[in-house]
């Protein structure tokens, strides 16, 4: 995509100008720029999982609810099946290298970043806010940082993951619910 072009999102009217809106103890930000890739494979072919981990520079998440950082974030959402969280310019790079390294394997790599939305909720209230409309318990006893879980939230469904102990959340909606659930958690936090 052209610099020249400006990326936009359905969220302008929420957000305006700004990154985020905040008060009541929670910030509700939009990282800019994140792009998605879905990667699906085998995690008992060794080899195959270990392409992956060269290309994205860091380890697939295999432990159930996890996920690793680092110059991305990758999700473990099922026990063959990851989202890859990236800057968005270089999703498309990032998923024709994943294909070329894993084309001798069963596998497969999308780009999902038009239909994905990255929220982040932080804030001592954080907590309080999610688990008003939120199916998982985010008690730090139940949901610690380092996990990620898919859950129903405010009627939506979500990928929602533990960043740390601030406590800050990511949480990742269709993009067609995420002005829904913006307006839900602001109205939620009384913003």
């Amino acid at each position: 995509m052209s610099d020249r072009i400006a990326r936009s999102h359905g969220l302008e009217a929420f957000f305006g100008a700004a990154e985020s809106v905040s008060g009541a103890g929670v910030e509700i930000a939009l990282p800019k720029n994140r792009g998605f890739l879905n990667l699906r494979l085998d995690p008992r072919r060794e080899r195959a999982v270990r392409a992956a981990d060269e290309v994205l520079g860091q380890g697939l998440p295999l432990a159930a609810n996890s996920f690793t950082g680092g110059e991305r974030r990758v999700y473990w959402l099922s026990p063959d099946e990851w989202l890859v969280e990236t800057r968005a310019e270089e999703a498309g790079a990032l998923c024709g290298e994943l294909e070329a390294a894993l084309a001798g394997y069963h596998a497969a790599i999308n780009d999902i970043s038009g239909g994905q939305v990255a929220l982040r909720l932080t804030g001592p209230e954080a907590r309080t806010i999610l688990s008003k409309g939120c199916t998982l318990d985010p008690h730090p006893r139940e949901f610690a940082p380092g996990q990620c879980a898919r859950a129903g939230f405010a009627r939506a469904t979500v990928l929602l993951a533990c960043i740390d102990e601030t406590p800050t959340y990511a949480v990742v909606v269709g993009r067609s619910f995420a002005d829904y659930l913006c307006h839900w958690l602001a109205n939620a936090a009384g913003l």
